[in-house]
């Protein structure tokens, strides 16, 4: 256990005057709404556009399960220990008022990207706008799963928190660890039910999983589209947002096994090898944070980025906040925001952000400097001399970035959705990644353009029921009838 280490004086004395800003800004924002309220009270009564309690109650929400219960919906966590030591918590999305287990049609394990954590699936203005809820309400059993390090993840058997090793992680333990670590639960999770199923025990209804025809016997169902032999490996459907795909598309490089373990991969925005940002001041940060680690490590040090959002999101306000937010998301990649609502942008950006390393955006500084979908580049002079190191043609020469092997092996299902103003997906050059080394993609990898679409608005777009989860949700349908055919 950790020795706790001796606060400075001059940290007392900053959580002093951090305590009195905070009932400075507090007392200040109940003067302004206490105004606003008194000259608007007549309008606000009569608008009738005005914000649904609903609504008001997902922005407000602290954590998943209140933005779930707004909906009518709760979830259940689950605990996943991965090898190298970090504990990972999954949410199983139900019904509020669901009582026992109800047979699923499949498992959907949905997992989200940068800079984020399980709560931005369920953020949508309208249940229509939260794919989760289609799901759970069209009979499946929905996983929304976390990295390492953010909200629901900060948790390790040996590692505190406070510490650097903590935070030395970055794609490529995602890649190896979390998502892999994460699949096997899933699937021992129901092996294990299956077994106390069949051995009557855990308070289960046994028609849940199992057939029981009329002789009383219980037998496994054959040729239904829902999930019953769970002896043998359970089909998993994996639904990722931005690097959520990129993670399955590393893990699947680095694990050829997770191959048979993934029925259908259903890509959101799939940031695999995105262009350089927008704006020139940070096109040259990317270049030389690419070029030399130790240039983002001294600005944000080797921890947690984007550590105190949650802070200045309650401290601006929601109008402030999103105008901030509105303007970096244009500045970094020209994005407008045309298609995602007001209201829209008022749910989902209090809850936007969360915890990652820095590494992990060094990770993609690098991928995108080198136009390449590879493994971290430690970026450091250890076996070769300095006159090697000084140029990185030079550098080039002595080593070899490693990247992640997409062969052959890749066979899994893919349906990708993108948009046309997007920078942070290059299709062609995901599709080339995919197929050029996998000749058995060719026919089943599948795109579907979005015109206009950014980068959320495969979550969050106005017509994004029509665009992308309609289709989904009758991609699903036409593979459970694929399996009642076999």
């Amino acid at each position: 256990m950790p020795v706790p280490q001796k606060i400075p004086i001059f940290t007392t004395i900053f959580n002093f005057i951090l305590l009195a800003m905070l009932f400075v800004g507090l007392a200040l924002r109940l003067c302004i709404r206490a105004v606003v309220g008194s000259k608007g009270s007549t309008r606000k009564r009569d608008n009738p556009s005005r914000k649904s309690e609903v609504s008001s109650n997902i922005a407000t929400a602290s954590e998943i399960n209140d933005i779930l219960a707004a909906s009518g919906y709760r979830a259940r966590e689950h605990v996943v220990t991965t090898r190298d030591g970090y504990l990972l918590v999954i949410h199983k999305i139900e019904k509020a008022h669901q009582e026992e287990p109800i047979r699923p049609r499949a498992v959907v394990y949905m997992h989200h990207g940068l800079l984020t954590n399980s709560e931005l699936w369920v953020l949508g203005s309208s249940k229509e706008k939260s794919l989760p809820y289609l799901l759970v309400d069209a009979g499946y059993d929905v996983y929304l799963g976390n990295n390492r390090g953010n909200k629901y993840s900060r948790k390790h058997l040996k590692l505190p928190v406070s510490e650097p090793e903590f935070w030395d992680f970055s794609l490529d333990e995602f890649a190896y660890f979390d998502i892999p670590d994460t699949m096997d639960y899933i699937e021992s999770l129901y092996k294990c039910k299956s077994r106390s199923v069949a051995s009557g025990i855990g308070g289960m209804n046994s028609r849940s999983f199992l057939s029981i025809p009329e002789s009383g016997t219980i037998t496994p169902r054959s040729s239904t589209s829902t999930l019953s032999h769970y002896e043998s490996p359970i089909d998993i459907i994996y639904i990722g947002f931005s690097q959520g795909c990129s993670q399955l598309l590393a893990s699947l490089s680095i694990h050829p096994d997770l191959n048979t373990k993934i029925k259908l991969f259903i890509g959101l925005s799939p940031a695999i090898i995105p262009s350089n940002l927008n704006y020139p001041i940070f096109k040259l940060i990317v270049d030389q944070a690419a070029a030399d680690n130790s240039f983002l490590y001294s600005i944000f040090g080797r921890r947690a980025i984007m550590p105190s959002v949650a802070f200045w999101s309650t401290m601006m306000g929601t109008r402030v906040y999103e105008k901030v937010v509105d303007k970096s998301l244009s500045l970094l990649f020209g994005w407008n925001g045309t298609n995602i609502s007001q209201e829209q942008k008022r749910i989902g950006y209090p809850h936007m952000f969360s915890n990652s390393s820095v590494k992990s955006l060094l990770h993609w500084f690098q991928i995108i400097k080198a136009g390449r979908f590879q493994m971290f580049d430690e970026t450091c002079s250890c076996g070769l001399t300095k006159l090697s190191a000084l140029t990185s043609r030079s550098k080039a020469k002595g080593v070899r970035v490693t990247p992640f092997p997409i062969t052959d092996h890749l066979n899994v299902p893919m349906y990708l959705f993108y948009g046309d103003s997007d920078i942070l997906v290059d299709i062609e050059k995901t599709k080339s990644l995919i197929v050029d080394s996998n000749p058995m993609m060719k026919d089943k990898l599948k795109f579907e353009l979005c015109k206009n679409y950014e980068h959320m608005d495969t979550l969050w777009g106005d017509d994004v029921y029509e665009d992308v989860f309609k289709k989904v949700l009758l991609e699903l349908d036409s593979l459970d009838s694929a399996k009642i055919e076999i």
